[in-house]
């Protein structure tokens, strides 16, 4: 193969060819790399570089002797002058210098916000000669990665565009830098994107309320009424871009909201939706069964068939279902009145169980759990104490999951006792107590039978 072909060049590139195709290939055949495709790629350069020289050098005479000598000039013609026979040998090429503009302009730029011109210039430093020699150019990456370490504001675009510029590639292994540096400018575009998205959301929540809504909800100063019915309209789609962004300032960049001039919400997991209602419908099915356990007993010995009181399971979970349905449709009819719910709460709730909104709410929790305490009195017979009793738990522990069931960020008491039992006994045969305790419901219930009808 000849120089020509190792550079894919045609045999009559000129110089300027020549230099621009060894930068173009010196990317891919690095000395710290392939020493041996490094020094075939520097002797193919040097030999197509003289050749080119000597070729220009031959038009440059040529040209020089078809020009005649002036009128009554005794200057014999060339091909007759004397030629020197000891001539010191003269470099032809000029004089290079770094190119124009300097790294200190290009830094004053990006300071200024002029992006496009600094990749520009980044271009027409790349394609000087300035940078062939392999030691100048990596001197020249270094100092562009200092710029970009001190330069307070460049976006990803920018960065893109300089790896795109000096070949820059982390898929294929092309870094300029160790990986930690590398991946400290990654996260501080990732910051930056985000940081742009963030605020783009916001300034169009501005011009339009019905958009940019999850970070309005996260980070804009918004009245309890405003905030509680902004986060009633929410989708799937919105609670997801909500913690999203919430986790990203959370453990990633906590000093973007200062960044943007904002101060995010101290309790925006409070505010995500219930993952699941189960614990609470779990303690209303083992409550009402207790306490409508003695009344059916009772009527069980009366007709003479103990057998009825294994319908209490079944009979109390249908009455739950139903009254699941009916809090839904509640649910929906409250929302509506979210600004009138919230004000009420405030008012009449403690804090730790308001939460500016996104706790226990007057119309919505508190009033619908009057509906398994009037069912508890109901049917708690004619025993005074389970007749006031009965209620009392029924209302005070509906209240007390609910809190938990709503809090969807946070792990409920529940869970985390379920947690650490696993967790210090985990070589026990723990897999069959599932978390909401219905095996251990029903032994109870079953023992309660036992004992009261061997009286």
């Amino acid at each position: 193969m000849s120089h020509w072909q190792l550079l894919e060049l045609d045999p009559d590139a000129d110089e300027r060819s020549i230099k621009r195709a060894y930068a173009r290939l010196l990317k891919h055949h690095r000395p710290d790399e392939d020493p041996d495709a490094f020094q075939r790629l520097r002797e193919a350069y040097e030999a197509s570089l003289e050749e080119a020289r000597w070729r220009a050098q031959l038009d440059e005479d040529d040209d020089e002797a078809c020009i005649d000598p002036p009128l009554g000039s005794s200057e014999p013609p060339p091909e007759y002058a004397p030629q020197a026979t000891h001539a010191e040998p003269v470099d032809i090429a000029p004089a290079v210098r770094p190119p124009e503009p300097s790294l200190e302009q290009m830094q004053d730029w990006l300071a200024e916000g002029k992006e496009r011109q600094v990749v520009d210039a980044l271009r027409d430093w790349l394609a000087s000669d300035w940078l062939l020699p392999f030691e100048r150019r990596e001197q020249f990456e270094q100092n562009l990665l200092d710029l970009l370490d001190v330069a307070p504001h460049w976006s990803p675009a920018f960065f893109e565009g300089v790896c795109q510029a000096m070949g820059w590639d982390e898929a294929q292994a092309n870094l300029p830098c160790e990986y930690w540096r590398w991946d400290r400018f990654i996260r501080r575009c990732e910051l930056q994107a985000m940081e742009d998205a963030v605020r783009n959301d916001l300034v169009r929540n501005d011009d339009d309320k019905a958009l940019g809504q999850p970070a309005a909800l996260l980070l804009k100063p918004l009245s309890d009424r405003r905030r509680r019915a902004m986060a009633d309209g929410f989708s799937g789609h919105d609670w997801q871009r909500f913690t999203q962004i919430a986790e990203t300032i959370e453990y990633h960049h906590p000093d973007m909201p200062e960044r943007l001039g904002l101060t995010p919400l101290d309790n925006w997991r409070d505010w995500l939706p219930a993952a699941s209602f189960r614990p609470l419908l779990v303690f209303l099915w083992l409550a009402l069964s207790v306490v409508i356990l003695p009344s059916v007993i009772s009527y069980s010995k009366s007709k003479g068939d103990p057998a009825f009181v294994l319908v209490i399971p079944l009979y109390v979970a249908g009455v739950i279902f139903i009254g699941l349905k009916a809090y839904r449709l509640w649910s929906k009819l409250a929302v509506p009145l979210g600004g009138l719910d919230a004000s009420l709460s405030r008012w009449l709730l403690p804090r730790r169980l308001y939460r500016q909104g996104a706790g226990l709410l007057m119309l919505r929790h508190i009033v619908p759990a009057l509906a398994p305490a009037a069912l508890a009195h109901a049917w708690a017979g004619n025993s005074p104490w389970l007749r006031w009793v009965g209620p009392l738990v029924v209302f005070l522990g509906t209240l007390y999951f609910t809190n938990g069931v709503i809090r969807g960020g946070k792990i409920a008491t529940w869970d985390r006792a379920i947690r650490a039992v696993k967790a210090r006994f985990e070589r026990l045969p723990w897999h069959w107590m599932r978390r909401e305790g219905v095996l251990i419901g029903l032994a109870v219930i079953a023992m309660g039978v036992w004992v009261y009808t061997r009286r």
